[in-house]
């Protein structure tokens, strides 16, 4: 497990508005991850589904200060994993081992600064590997510029946060789709060609990535 001090060597930041607004306003690049902890510790029937809140302060703060967003869809590591036990449901386990994972989380605080504890489930998902871990893909889908947004528009605001959605969404759908191309997506299979040609095996043509754009 990684401290706090670790996260903060790799740049990490506590999730607050005023964190975040320091670095729009001093025009910082940020990773920033909407769904929090619910999607890192998504159930078994979640993989590669958006787990966002409604709220849309993100993209308000970044029209504010006419910062670009660029969404990025990362698959691989939910196949990597069998979910044998949702986070919820251990809480409900008997011989006390609910109970204390329910105390474990409750003791951990909340990232989100309008969110308490009991809000958000910091337990973790029972799961095993699946023998080698599967090929890992990132798609950086298109950058959307908020320049046009008035960050006071509630619409306007909800509509383009619906976009950064859609644009995440649609990374995800490519690559599911595309990735039955992959010559390579056997991990024994990619490791012994990386090893044998001592460079990085190919993946699917790039060709079958935007296949819903005109």
């Amino acid at each position: 497990f990684f401290s706090t001090d670790r996260f903060k060597d790799f740049g990490a930041v506590v999730v607050t508005p005023r964190n975040y607004y320091r670095l729009m306003q001093t025009g910082q690049n940020a990773l920033l991850f909407p769904g929090g902890v619910k999607e890192v510790f998504h159930g078994k029937d979640e993989a590669y589904k958006l787990i966002w809140p409604e709220n849309v302060d993100f993209v308000r703060t970044a029209a504010r200060f006419n910062a670009t967003i660029v969404p990025i869809s990362a698959l691989g590591a939910a196949d990597s994993v069998n979910i044998l036990i949702d986070g919820p449901e251990i809480l409900k386990l008997p011989f006390g081992i609910g109970e204390r994972a329910a105390n474990s989380s409750a003791n951990i605080v909340s990232a989100r600064f309008n969110q308490n504890n009991t809000d958000e489930l910091f337990q973790p998902p029972f799961a095993l590997p699946k023998g080698l871990p599967a090929r890992h893909y990132f798609v950086f889908g298109e950058a959307i510029s908020t320049d046009h947004i008035d960050p006071k528009d509630k619409d306007g605001c909800a509509k383009l946060y619906k976009a950064v959605q859609d644009e995440m969404n649609r990374g995800f759908d490519d690559v599911l789709h595309a990735r039955k191309e992959d010559p390579f997506a056997d991990t024994a299979r990619r490791i012994a060609y990386e090893q044998l040609a001592g460079r990085a095996a190919p993946t699917f043509p790039v060709e079958l990535l935007n296949r819903k754009k005109v």
